[in-house]
């Protein structure tokens, strides 16, 4: 009961305070007797709105590659067949992959990317299964996917560019983390990622202060300056398949 009452809140916090229009736009966009799936749900705040948003007939996919936080939230969604969770990072092949985790415990920060040791401490190197974006609806005998929310830390990137296949047959609409301090230097994240997407045909957006602005409109120097300035700081893009749109809007 105390962890259903801690999943509760920590979605609600991320509703009024973290991510409210983040998930607004998500809950818009997922229909009920739909199916969602969650890259990185860390402690499952988008699996809880996820949850609400495909109803009782719907079905979540949560997907976490720290095991403690995957085993948590197997516990909390035991009774709710509708909600699966898999002990997994998502990658570009199904098999296992080195987990990179700061710190001592679970962390935001794990990544399948290589990481180097920080204020958080050293860096642990863990082998963890992983399963490519385009095997998932085969896994879970899925026979539509109508939102993707994917938080990994770097390497999504490889992720939908591997999984293009799934994004091609599905069209669902995707919220994806994508921030230039976890690529290298001389790289363009946000840029490669909106190229992966433009070239299926979707469009695309960004959320800042709590609005969307067009891709044409994002700048590392103005929306990613600080990440400490949270209200300011534009790290979260939307990704939606103007047919798929047309079709869901009726």
């Amino acid at each position: 009961m105390i962890q259903t009452l801690r999943l509760i809140q920590r979605a609600h916090r991320y509703k009024r305070r973290h991510d409210p229009a983040e998930i607004a736009e998500m809950r818009r966009l997922i229909p009920s007797g739909g199916t969602a799936i969650d890259i990185g749900a860390h402690k499952g705040a988008y699996t809880y709105w996820m949850s609400k948003g495909v109803g009782p007939k719907g079905h979540v996919v949560a997907i976490e590659p720290q095991q403690e936080l995957a085993a948590r939230l197997k516990e909390l969604y035991q009774a709710n067949t509708r909600v699966r969770i898999r002990h997994s990072a998502v990658s570009t092949h199904t098999g296992t992959i080195t987990l990179h985790i700061p710190g001592e415990g679970p962390s935001h920060g794990a990544s399948i990317r290589e990481l180097e040791a920080d204020a958080d401490g050293p860096v642990r190197a863990v082998e963890v299964p992983s399963i490519a974006l385009n095997d998932i609806a085969g896994e879970y005998a899925l026979k539509r996917i109508d939102f993707i929310k994917c938080d990994t830390e770097g390497a999504e990137r490889d992720i939908f560019r591997a999984g293009s296949n799934t994004l091609e047959k599905y069209r669902p609409g995707v919220l994806v983390e994508c921030e230039k301090r976890h690529a290298d230097d001389d790289s363009d994240p946000v840029g490669e990622l909106w190229e992966i997407f433009r070239s299926l045909g979707y469009e695309g957006r960004c959320f800042h202060a709590g609005r969307l602005i067009g891709m044409d409109e994002f700048d590392y120097a103005k929306h990613q300056r600080d990440p400490n300035d949270k209200p300011n700081y534009a790290n979260n893009f939307l990704f939606t398949h103007p047919k798929r749109t047309a079709t869901l809007l009726g």
